[in-house]
């Protein structure tokens, strides 16, 4: 490529030092006129030689090497972009429960949110695991809270320690 580039680079110039030469030599007349009329014409067939011989098909081809390259060291960024964009909005979730868990004076709460793709590509709370000792009705509070400001079904939230699963209220 580099030597093909240089080769090119080349023409362009000798073709513009005959082309001055030419110019230089030749007398003022309509000779003249005439040789810079050619001269512009081969400093243009040299700027677009390799036009003429561009090979289309070998371009193509690395260009579609290139974009295969580019996806390969990509698709691990792109997983790991999509597991921590997963982590942080299950913590943001969790950190909306422990909130409301805390307005509802429950000390000793401890929430796992996992979380699910949408159709739409974003994601959503798909389960929530919380475990705490507070009594059922504080519990049925917290479920609701979760069902109406995450949309977590109360079959889709477990109570661990012993308390019933999907304990919604």
């Amino acid at each position: 490529m580099t030597e093909a580039l240089r080769g090119w680079i080349f023409g362009i110039v000798g073709a513009a030092m005959v082309s001055a030469i030419a110019l230089a030599v030749t007398p003022e007349s309509k000779t003249k006129r005439v040789v810079a009329v050619v001269c512009g014409f081969a400093v243009l067939l040299a700027l677009i030689k390799p036009v003429k011989s561009f090979d289309y098909g070998a371009f193509s081809r690395g260009l579609t090497r290139l974009r295969g390259d580019a996806e390969e060291f990509s698709a691990p960024l792109s997983e790991a972009n999509e597991n921590l964009t997963r982590r942080i909005i299950e913590e943001k979730y969790a950190a909306y429960i422990l909130d409301k868990g805390s307005s509802l004076g429950m000390t000793d709460l401890s929430v796992a949110v996992t979380a699910e793709p949408g159709a739409d590509g974003y994601w959503y709370p798909g389960a929530v695991s919380a475990s705490t000792e507070a009594d059922e009705q504080t519990r049925g509070a917290l479920a609701r809270y979760i069902e109406s400001g995450l949309g977590v079904p109360p079959e889709k939230l477990s109570w661990i320690d012993g308390a019933p699963e999907g304990q919604g209220g």
